[in-house]
């Protein structure tokens, strides 16, 4: 059975590992991570924390792209915030990534010890869900949410990864059908529901409604973004 969380403090602290895992952070964490990847970045190392992203980055010998925000800006210091229009290929080809942001890295933090992590997002849906169906049990979605708290767009993403998945037989837990419901009765408003969120509302407010456009875009690349060690990596479909 598909099982959704829409707030992390729901996710049970021990899963299975082998367990396919998408993790959801539409605006904008997820996205930018494609973007990033479409742009050419080799890996993209996920911290939770500023701390954490320093870490890492002494680890890596420190010739890598950082990353990240908090608040939607760009954190001081960084080369780049979490604007999948930054990730450009001038600055990216072939390059690492540390990436830090607010609610979705801290989220893939928790899933360090899974084996089968998935970045979920709209812009590449259709492989996230091919993928995903390729498995014999049933996902675990989880939405970053904002600060811990409901976030529309991120229940939205994972009500139409659902839907896919349920049209290929899959079943899902009370979460996961109400998620699904509501983009299947309601299949020409969704997109506009996610851009009235309240955290889209906020991102709009500090000039960042094209990022929203973005990130709300179907099926934008035929990758996707799965964990490999340590990193996030592209995974061609």
């Amino acid at each position: 059975m598909i099982e959704l969380y829409t707030v992390p403090a729901g996710i049970p602290d021990e899963i299975e590992h082998d367990r396919p895992v998408v993790v959801l952070d539409i605006f904008r964490a997820s996205t930018s991570i494609a973007a990033a990847l479409n742009a050419g970045a080799s890996r993209i190392y996920f911290a939770g924390s500023i701390a954490e992203a320093e870490a890492i980055k002494a680890e890596r010998g420190g010739d890598v792209i950082m990353a990240g925000e908090r608040k939607g800006y760009r954190i001081e210091g960084y080369d780049l915030g979490n604007s999948p229009r930054e990730m450009t290929p001038d600055i990216l080809s072939g390059r690492d990534v540390i990436f830090n942001s607010t609610n979705g890295t801290k989220l893939l933090r928790r899933f360090e010890n899974s084996q089968h992590v998935i970045v979920g997002s709209f812009v590449c849906l259709d492989a996230v869900v091919t993928y995903v169906h390729a498995f014999a049990q049933d996902p675990i979605v989880c939405c970053a949410g904002t600060v811990g708290k409901f976030s529309g767009e991120d229940t939205l993403a994972a009500g139409m990864i659902i839907s896919h998945l349920h049209r290929m037989g899959r079943k899902g837990d009370d979460a996961s059908d109400f998620a699904r419901r509501l983009v299947e009765n309601h299949p020409g408003q969704w997109r506009e529901w996610a851009i009235q969120s309240k955290h889209g509302c906020y991102l709009a407010s500090i000039g960042l409604a094209e990022d929203l456009e973005y990130c709300t875009e179907l099926n934008r690349f035929s990758f996707m973004a799965i964990k490999e060690g340590e990193a996030i990596v592209r995974r061609e479909m």
